[in-house]
């Protein structure tokens, strides 16, 4: 409905003002750290925790986001830079067909496909050479015909050779990396050791249970996960792997392959990834992929080398979720850059002039920004919005700073003062409605 909308609006944004939506606002300062008055992006350190203040239109590059490749050419890796931290191709090493030029900032992440000797050993190899990855995956879609499909046993008994290699080198292991699910033709049987019945495994979950068992006392640090389904069962699956197993998640492909127009597959994306930049159950996440030639309105890449397609655009340009980064005001930030939120979900923007919107999902949520105040005092706060309904604003000790009140119309701005402490922290807002949405917030000195 609005892919058109989509694609004239991309044109304005550059990589460094990717307009998104609205959190809340709590103070929190953070004690005992000297943090300077202004930088584009200067680091400075505390006791507890690590700040980073950047001005409030910079992009900050993602830790969590990571790219499925199979063919990246050097214009293709500095275009998605500014978002993306690394990338991976279902490769021990890296190809000259899909290798990080000199200078940019992406970080390869290998992986043993499957039980084939020669993948095991080439990943020896190529830790040898000084490489120091993030992390080895291991193993994918055991329990998918087509994939490595291999049996949970077989499964454990690799995994534990390819631990074996993280622990001498000191680099976590993720994985088993499974297919969520799969039809009863194309999935893995075998007895299993809990059941101790014949199996077939069409579900994840049951699978990893029979593999944890085969590993005995082996920890299993990290899981990945493959998911191709809509919204509602990619939350399912978020809340499912956490309750059952308690590990950080990688998910290492995901894509909603049956949306029936590019449009869906933006809201799709954007709702997505925002959900899993806050969520502290995944630790990175990986969209399926650079260029889909039997589906193209998942290709993140366009096919001119070094181009983005519009969803590409968005998933460069979303922002990042982290704890460690402060904005400078004064300063018009987008709503989007916020560090923790609950009961919310982005969405494209309604509004020209901003890329995303934030959506509260009903009166119990609230949104956190980290900022950085370079002087104490009394400061406006200019918030976009739309629909009726209160704000309340905070401070970490959940003193109210400010309570405003929105108007039951469109597109308004509203405007709150508060008095802010020097330094970094974290102001909170609490909308008090659900369908209340927000695409920036401007912090003016008075």
């Amino acid at each position: 409905m609005r892919v058109l909308l989509f694609v004239s609006l991309l044109a304005e944004f550059t990589m460094h003002s990717a307009k998104i939506l609205m959190c809340s606002i709590l103070t929190a300062a953070v004690a005992g750290v000297a943090v300077p008055a202004l930088g584009a992006d200067t680091p400075a350190t505390m006791p507890a925790a690590k700040v980073r203040v950047v001005a409030c239109d910079v992009q900050v590059q993602s830790k969590k986001r990571g790219l499925c490749a199979n063919d990246m050419s050097a214009e293709d890796f500095k275009a998605i830079a500014p978002g993306v931290s690394w990338y991976y191709t279902w490769n021990f090493e890296q190809t000259d067909n899909a290798k990080v030029p000199a200078g940019v900032n992406v970080e390869f992440v290998p992986m043993v496909w499957g039980n084939a000797p020669e993948q095991l050993e080439g990943l020896k190899k190529y830790l040898k050479t000084g490489a120091k990855p993030r992390a080895i995956l291991a193993i994918n879609e055991p329990n998918l015909k087509g994939q490595a499909f291999i049996t949970p046993e077989e499964t454990a008994a690799l995994y534990k050779k390819i631990k074996a290699v993280g622990d001498e080198y000191k680099i976590e292991v993720v994985g088993p990396n499974m297919s969520l699910g799969s039809a009863k033709p194309d999935s893995i049987t075998a007895v299993d050791p809990i059941d101790k019945k014949e199996t077939t495994y069409t579900f994840m979950v049951p699978f990893l249970k029979a593999f944890q068992y085969y590993l005995g006392k082996e920890e299993m640090p990290a899981i990945g996960w493959h998911t191709y389904g809509e919204m509602g069962e990619f939350k399912w699956a978020i809340g499912q792997m956490g309750d059952e197993f308690a590990k950080p998640m990688w998910v290492t492909e995901y894509a909603y392959w049956k949306t029936g127009n590019p449009e869906g597959e933006i809201r799709y994306m954007i709702e997505a990834t925002d959900l899993m930049e806050r969520s502290p159950k995944v630790a990175a996440y990986a969209w399926f992929k650079e260029r889909v030639n039997e589906n193209r309105k998942l290709s993140i890449l366009g096919k001119e080398p070094g181009t983005l397609t519009p969803l590409g655009k968005f998933y460069v340009n979303m922002p990042a979720h982290d704890s460690e980064v402060y904005y400078q005001i004064p300063g018009k930030l987008e709503a989007a850059k916020y560090a923790t939120a609950d009961e919310v979900a982005a969405a494209p923007s309604r509004e020209k002039d901003t890329m995303l919107e934030i959506v509260a999902s009903n009166g119990g949520g609230n949104l956190c920004y980290n900022i950085n105040v370079p002087a104490a005092g009394e400061y406006t706060v200019d918030i976009r919005t739309t629909q009726g309904g209160d704000l309340l604003i905070l401070d970490s000790n959940k003193k109210e700073l400010a309570d405003l009140t929105v108007a039951n119309k469109g597109w308004q701005t509203v405007t709150a003062t508060v008095k802010l402490p020097a330094g970094p922290q974290t102001l909170r807002l609490y909308p008090d409605s659900g369908g209340q949405a927000f695409t920036w917030l401007e912090f003016k000195k008075k």
